[in-house]
């Protein structure tokens, strides 16, 4: 029998599936004659042939022996079994390609994978295998181009939220710096310690040159309104007072550091009740440490 050397053109490329590694030019390789599955020559011979599932040249593959009835003839078990033990001379038929010599029941030439059958290499599944990995790499491209937008996206989500969230902070912090904001804290916290019938609180919030203003077209100084604040928290047992409809009010008397505001009182203890509009005049300057404080109190 002539043994030829193999052709290496068509393993080219090729892995082998028994160590899932490629077949390199010159190393020693056989084609499963059944499937044209390339291998190693040692993978082939470790595994005792083919590694392909399902093909008749797999050690593991069930092999299933038709006997034909009318052949057996009158001859026993034992002949038979004897018979099937004793190897299976075939023909011999030359590749087209290579002029190896194979066995007549060859698909495919060991030597050089030519396909006996059809009498051409089998080009259709070389151009499935490179179309296979091309739509691998193309899907591992778009897989990656996906996780880049989902990550652009994410990235924009972010940095919008974070703008936005700037933003809020700045107006937030624009407002509790305002003068708005900090003269409204300012008479309700008065108002609080009004209340609270706490003296020392309430005329920390007045200048010296406050004055009251009531119903009756009176005025009252500083020091008779603190006074008369004295004596009703000490003769008062409960005070709740209501403010609403708060407003700052703009004039030509209004400077950047003297305010008016305006808003409904509602004065309830337990020996008075009374319901007005107030007015209240503040200023702050370098005589009050830069702090609104009331300098004059109107009550209609």
């Amino acid at each position: 029998m002539k043994i030829p050397q193999s052709t290496y053109d068509f393993i080219q490329n090729k892995t082998c599936p028994y160590c899932q590694s490629k077949i390199k030019a010159g190393a020693d390789f056989i084609v499963c004659t059944n499937c044209g599955t390339p291998h190693h020559k040692e993978c082939w011979d470790e595994n005792s042939g083919c590694t392909t599932y399902g093909c008749v040249n797999n050690p593991h593959t069930e092999q299933k022996l038709e006997i034909d009835s009318h052949n057996v003839g009158h001859e026993t078990v034992e002949s038979i079994r004897e018979s099937l033990r004793q190897p299976v001379v075939q023909n011999l038929i030359q590749c087209p390609n290579c002029k190896s010599e194979v066995e007549e029941s060859s698909t495919y030439c060991k030597f050089c994978g030519y396909n006996l059958i059809d009498n051409k290499f089998d080009e259709a599944k070389e151009e499935f295998e490179k179309e296979y990995k091309k739509r691998y790499k193309d899907k591992i491209s778009s897989t990656r181009k996906r996780f880049l937008i989902t990550a652009g996206s994410f990235v924009v989500l972010f940095a919008a939220v974070a703008f936005l969230l700037y933003l809020t902070v700045t107006k937030l912090n624009e407002y509790f710096s305002s003068d708005e904001y900090v003269i409204k804290n300012t008479v309700y916290t008065w108002k609080g310690a009004w209340e609270e019938k706490n003296i020392e609180k309430f005329k920390s919030y007045m200048t010296e040159d406050y004055k009251y203003l009531g119903k009756d077209g009176k005025s009252i100084d500083y020091k008779d309104r603190i006074k008369r604040m004295e004596s009703t928290f000490k003769n008062y047992k409960d005070i709740k007072i209501e403010f609403s409809d708060f407003q700052f009010v703009n004039d030509s008397s209004t400077t950047a550091n003297d305010k008016k505001v305006q808003f409904n009182e509602d004065y309830k203890s337990d020996k008075y009740q009374e319901k007005g509009k107030k007015t209240l005049r503040l200023y702050k300057g370098e005589d009050t440490n830069n702090e609104w404080k009331i300098y004059r109190e109107f009550f209609e």
